[in-house]
């Protein structure tokens, strides 16, 4: 179909209220020849408008219509709401209670960890004994609350140092051990002695004054496509290896399933600060990292803007003629790029609502485009939201979106 004459339609489900709406912006107004239907078998919607068709998978079926109403407005955007079939599958889990990208029971032990870009080995098969689940990054707060007993010296005025002295601080760290791989929300934390030397190389991050700076880093590149494939700590003797950045090699086909993108890494990070920390809105913050052998940057030096961004709705299923996987299971947000100064100011106030996440610019600059991408997914009509535009972020099912 030409593009002067493509019909989009968007579909998405809202499971609280046994619905599917749907939206529809058409290249030219209106007219006598418009036409909409729901196929006989509900799962799937059309329509016909000036000699051209186009049709949308729903994400749950419907009531089948053999013709939909057509609003005689003029203009070029029509909308329905179409009852559920049947009851939704399923209750809508909590942000809380989302899968987590490749947790321990989703890899098999002994598998090799290579470079997703070039396949470049990172880890040798056999040398990682056994994976876990790292705790929540609030774990240190949750067990001062679990707590059963409390001793009686009441002089720690520090609540900090109190806990550290505990063994359970914001300061104290879980340390990587060789032949485990301890798996987090988004990454693996990996023992120095695990790592295939001559696959990675190390610069330096480098952040700026500001009080949005992330605490001290070192990047690690791929020896052979130079991508960034993880972080090490200044402080510790272990690294963290993105997981969007590698493949985890298992032998058993049974076991080995998809790989976790950006995007549902992305989400997974929003999903669990909502959790942690009641709070819907982020702002991703840099790590920055210069490397050694590769090329500067254009922007280095400059101000960037920061990527504001707000869940809106942490469960959808949607459709739409502009994403040839559908449906797709996402998070609706809404999204804005902000001034450094003015993410400085909602960070650091009293009523803050906001929190921050760190990433590498790369990963921020892609998420940023993914979102760009998806604000095509839906009718013009509902692109924006006062100053936020609209987006969406494909999530993790434990079956990879």
């Amino acid at each position: 179909m030409p593009s002067s004459q493509r019909i989009l339609l968007y579909a998405e489900l809202l499971s609280n209220i046994r619905q599917v709406t749907v939206g529809c912006t058409l290249p030219t107004p209106v007219s006598t020849t418009t036409r909409a239907s729901v196929a006989a078998d509900g799962r799937a919607l059309t329509v016909t408008h000036d000699g051209f068709g186009q049709t949308v998978q729903l994400p749950e079926s419907v009531i089948p219509f053999v013709q939909l109403p057509i609003t005689k407005s003029g203009g070029t955007s029509l909308a329905w709401r179409l009852p559920l079939a049947a009851p939704s599958a399923g209750r809508v889990p909590s942000a809380s209670e989302e899968s987590v990208p490749w947790s321990a029971v989703d890899l098999e032990p002994g598998s090799g960890v290579a470079c997703r870009t070039c396949s470049s080995t990172i880890v040798d098969a056999g040398v990682l004994r056994v994976w876990k689940d790292l705790p929540s990054e609030n774990w240190a707060e949750m067990m001062e609350f679990w707590h059963c007993h409390k001793p009686d010296s009441h002089k720690h005025g520090n609540d900090d140092e109190h806990l550290t002295n505990r063994g359970y601080g914001a300061s104290s760290r879980i340390s990587a051990q060789p032949g485990v791989g301890f798996i987090d929300l988004t990454s693996f934390l990996l023992a120095d002695s695990d790592l295939v030397v001559s696959s990675i190389f190390a610069s330096p991050a480098t952040n700026d004054d500001r009080s949005h700076a992330t605490r001290a880093t070192t990047t690690l590149h791929c020896t052979s496509c130079k991508a960034q494939i993880g972080v090490r700590d200044d402080q510790a003797t272990s690294v963290s290896i993105f997981k969007w950045q590698v493949l985890v090699q298992q032998q058993n086909k049974n076991i080995a399933g998809p790989s976790p993108s950006l995007a549902q890494c992305a989400s997974a990070m929003l999903l669990a600060t909502v959790a942690r920390s009641g709070c819907s809105k982020s702002i991703f913050l840099p790590v920055r990292g210069v490397s050694p052998d590769g090329p500067k940057p254009k922007d280095a030096g400059l101000v960037q803007d920061l990527l504001n961004i707000w869940v809106f709705n942490a469960n959808i299923t949607f459709s739409s003629t502009e994403a040839p996987t559908s449906p797709i299971h996402a998070v609706k947000v809404f999204y804005r790029t902000v001034s450094p100064d003015e993410a400085d100011k909602m960070l650091e106030s009293m009523t803050s609502d906001v929190q921050d996440i760190s990433l590498p610019p790369e990963a921020i600059q892609r998420i940023g485009e993914l979102l760009n991408k998806s604000n095509a997914f839906v009718p013009e009509s509902d692109r924006r939201f006062q100053n936020w535009t609209v987006g969406l972020l494909e999530k993790w099912n434990g079956k990879g979106g």
